[in-house]
């Protein structure tokens, strides 16, 4: 089973897929060390590359969660976007010494729903996670209980609404 879990920043994906049992890729780490993008203003990844080097590398995985901001794009049996408020994502964003743009951008990006929109896109199985007010280990409970259900389990979105924020 490939699992893919993605989000804004700061919503938990790494802290989360570190506890699972299962093997994981940090897809940040993975697309630097393949060189799959270049140094701009920011890191640029070339989304079509990164996807033909994930499927080379999971190719020997019988199951795998690749993690990180850009996982949506790699298709996946079971998409888990995490989500968190806005007002929660800026303190995390702002510990982690981000510019002020960088984190408007992605505050803005969590409000408008930007990775979710994406996720639904590119897969066909979507599930969505609040992670605003669960514990570390309830958000590994959830996941658990969907990635045990599947094939059976079907997207769950929508439930998630930062608008007001904006």
């Amino acid at each position: 089973m490939k699992i893919t879990i993605t989000g804004t920043p700061g919503t938990g994906k790494t802290t989360v897929s570190d506890n699972l049992d299962i093997p994981v890729i940090h897809l940040t780490e993975f697309v630097k060390e393949k060189g799959l993008g270049e140094q701009k203003e920011e890191f640029e990844v070339d989304i079509p590359a990164m996807v033909e080097a994930l499927e080379e590398e999971t190719d020997d995985y019988e199951d795998v969660v690749i993690e990180g901001h850009l996982a949506h794009y790699y298709p996946s049996d079971l998409c888990i976007v995490l989500r968190c408020d806005p007002e929660v994502l800026d303190e995390r964003l702002e510990e982690r010494e981000y510019s002020e743009a960088k984190v408007r951008e992605n505050l803005e990006s969590e409000a408008l729903d930007i990775v979710l929109a994406q996720a639904i896109e590119n897969q066909e199985t979507v599930i969505e996670i609040d992670t605003t007010n669960l514990s570390r280990e309830e958000v590994i409970e959830k996941m658990e209980e969907k990635i045990e259900k599947w094939p059976e389990v079907e997207s769950d979105y929508g439930k998630v609404d930062w608008s007001e924020w904006l």
